[in-house]
Order: C-alpha cells, then structure tokens, then sequence
C-alpha cells in the first residue's frame, strides 16, 4: 500500500470523521471506502457509455415507436 497526501476541507474532515467514529473505523478506511467506490462506478459508467456508443455506430438504436412499444407492454403510456 502507498501513502499519498490529499487536500481535503476542514467540513469534509468532520464528516469522514464523523462516519468513521459511527462505524467505529479509521478515517483511513473511511476515505479508501468512498475513493473504492467512486472508482468502480465511473469505471462502469464509462464502460456503458463505450458500449451505447459502440451499439449506436453498429445502428442498434431504438425508435421511438419501439419505446412506445415497450412501454405499452407494461401498460405505461410513453407518449
């Protein structure tokens, strides 16, 4: 594991120390938890952007009368 340094506000630092004593951890976990997470979403949602891109250059985009269609399966009126 690597050490780095961070600037981080005075209000955040309540915060994340705050949440660490409620959960009776570190602020060091803490902050490895909330960066673990953000990382793994935006890696997900720049994947699925990459592949709506992907799908809609190979033409595999959805009309709007194949909404509708969708929608009026489940009884929800998309118009």
């Amino acid at each position: 594991m690597k050490t780095t340094t961070v600037r981080i506000n005075d209000d955040m630092i309540g915060r994340i120390d705050g949440l660490a004593n409620t959960l009776s951890r570190s602020r060091s976990w803490v902050i490895n938890q909330a960066i673990e997470r953000f990382i793994d979403y935006e890696e997900w949602f720049v994947q699925e952007v990459r592949d709506g891109v992907k799908e809609m250059d190979q033409g595999k985009i959805a009309t709007d009368d194949d909404v509708i269609a969708e929608f009026d399966k489940w009884g929800v009126d998309a118009s």
